[in-house]
């Protein structure tokens, strides 16, 4: 088996870490010098990643499609910024698509779903989307460590089992697993990151509320709320991790924006984006 790891950030890595522990999938770490080894190989993993010079020590090159021969699928972790009016640039997934062709893919880059699927009906290739939900940004969060013990995950479009059964032996906690259609699953991961925005903005107005008032004690007030489990103890701190108020980071905000430039009707998620960013101040 023979994998590509297009981008080598946060989930980039986490994915390549995870991939090294694979049965199949030994001696993962490509040096330009061994090129001609590695095609020679029956099971290798390339990352693929013009910023990355060197890791822990190893040298990586910017992949060539004609360097790795025949694949068996590449794993898209590459960045999709905010453009300037709140969208979602999918330059760097497409120039992925165009790079290695008609192969089988697994994206893990958020990207906007209706671009995703249209893009999937017009070119041949076998596209699967599996959210990831990383806190990267954050500044006490350990991305590998999250991936290596996620308990759940969400796969949609094509491939979903060949994926699947690829990282259950790699990830001994994940029991949780729900199929679904590309843009179920590529709509997923705005939902999820927007209903947390949600959440967090939500404990920031009753923050307010609960000092307004003059009462002390918010922290051990949330802690009887959340012995709901339909509650839960996620996203409740105020202030956050980051020792501000509201949401920050990469994430929260991009994906807010792209799930609303989707609709003209979105005045609960237009409210909690004006809210934050007073919160912010």
């Amino acid at each position: 088996m023979k994998l590509v790891i297009a981008g080598y950030g946060p989930v980039g890595q986490a994915v390549h870490y995870a991939l090294e522990h694979h049965p199949a999938l030994q001696s993962p770490y490509i040096g330009s010098q061994n090129v001609e080894k590695m095609k020679k190989r029956d099971h290798a993993v390339w990352v693929d990643d013009p910023h990355v010079l060197k890791y822990d020590g190893r040298t990586y090159h910017n992949v060539d499609p004609k360097d790795v021969g025949e694949i068996d699928g590449v794993i898209v972790c590459v960045a999709t910024p905010m453009r300037k009016d709140g969208t979602c640039n999918t330059d760097h997934v497409e120039e992925v698509f165009r790079k290695y062709g008609d192969t089988r893919y697994l994206i893990k880059s958020a990207v906007d779903p209706v671009w995703l699927t249209n893009y999937a009906k017009a070119f041949k290739g076998s596209y699967t989307y599996c959210p990831e939900f990383l806190r990267g940004s954050h500044a006490h969060a350990n991305p590998t460590d999250e991936f290596m013990n996620q308990e759940f995950a969400i796969f949609g479009g094509d491939d979903c089992r060949w994926w699947d059964e690829l990282f259950r032996t790699v990830l001994p906690n994940l029991k949780n697993v729900k199929y679904g259609t590309l843009e179920q699953a590529a709509f997923a991961k705005y939902v999820e990151n927007c209903f947390l925005a949600t959440k967090v903005t939500f404990f920031n107005e009753v923050y307010k509320i609960y000092h307004e008032i003059g009462f002390d004690g918010f922290d051990q007030m949330v802690d009887m709320i959340t012995l709901d489990p339909r509650v839960g103890r996620s996203h409740t701190q105020v202030p956050g991790p980051d020792g501000k108020f509201g949401y920050g980071g990469h994430c929260f905000p991009k994906d807010m924006a792209a799930l609303r430039n989707l609709s003209n009707n979105t005045p609960l998620l237009d409210t909690v984006v004006d809210i934050n960013e007073e919160n912010r101040k």
